[in-house]
């Protein structure tokens, strides 16, 4: 069969459009993503924004995780985002990045030597308090019942546990309190902390850093893919903990983050597009 001059160029125009519309649908999934982004700064009008958990109370303008002084009980405190967070994507394999920045203060109970501490962390979808995390080591985000623990953190730890450095520190925790990486950190009551928290997806690095009021700054990073610890969607949230003769309030201040997940093709797929000619007759 002859293929004619204006059928060969009709073939052509349309082979052009269609590339035009592909190369424009394809920016477009490029572009997609999926964002999460809050800043808490004034919690009496910010509390419906969070889930509280356990001692966690909304106290003046800021959040107590503890806050319980005579409790004669360990004393856990959590405070989540309400919503679900995509970390990462099936189908492309995409992993989310975010940045996550808070200010705290640890304050005294009393007479009580001041522990444990609090953690950043992310966790399965619908996380709760462990029934058996009844120990102020435990953060709050570990079940001693069991040793599949599915999270990942970022602790500002206190108080000295069997598992611990003999100091006070930073540690990034995969599945467990024993930190895979640790920093050093002066401890002090009534001293306000600035922490921020950055995971890039590219590099798969965590990394932290906390300053102090007198600008001394600590940091600890590690690599971590949170593909292979955590599911596609994660709870976030700020545990703290105390123990029934050692205990401290742990006060947020400020807490925002903001993470973007792309959730479509990779932009291989318009370079490889690019490439190819178009040749009309």
């Amino acid at each position: 069969m002859a293929f004619f001059p204006h059928n060969q160029k009709l073939f052509s125009f349309v082979l052009v459009i269609f590339t035009i519309s592909f190369l424009l649908l394809a920016t477009e999934l490029v572009n997609s993503d999926k964002t999460v982004s809050f800043d808490l700064t004034d919690y009496t009008s910010g509390e419906q924004n969070l889930t509280l958990q356990g001692n966690a109370i909304i106290h003046d303008t800021h959040l107590e995780l503890t806050s319980i002084e005579d409790d004669p009980y360990a004393n856990v405190g959590r405070a989540l985002y309400p919503t679900p967070v995509p970390i990462w994507d099936k189908t492309t394999g995409n992993v989310a990045s975010f940045v996550t920045s808070f200010s705290f203060s640890l304050a005294r109970f009393g007479s009580y030597p001041p522990a444990d501490g609090l953690i950043f962390f992310l966790a399965p979808p619908n996380s709760v308090i462990p029934n058996s995390s009844i120990h102020g080591g435990d953060l709050g985000v570990i079940d001693d019942t069991t040793a599949f623990n599915r999270f990942v953190g970022v602790e500002f730890d206190n108080f000295v546990n069997e598992w611990d450095p003999n100091h006070s520190h930073i540690g990034i925790d995969v599945n467990s309190l024993i930190s895979s990486k640790i920093g050093s950190w002066k401890s002090e009551t009534g001293v306000l902390y600035n922490v921020r928290i950055i995971y890039d997806s590219l590099s798969k690095t965590l990394s932290v850093s906390l300053t102090d009021e007198n600008g001394q700054v600590s940091t600890v990073a590690q690599v971590v893919d949170l593909k292979d610890v955590l599911p596609e969607t994660v709870s976030i949230g700020l545990s703290a903990s105390t123990s029934a003769n050692l205990r401290q309030k742990h006060v947020i201040k400020t807490w925002s983050f903001n993470s973007i997940l792309k959730t479509t093709i990779s932009s291989n797929i318009l370079e490889n597009t690019n490439h190819t000619a178009i040749r009309m007759s």
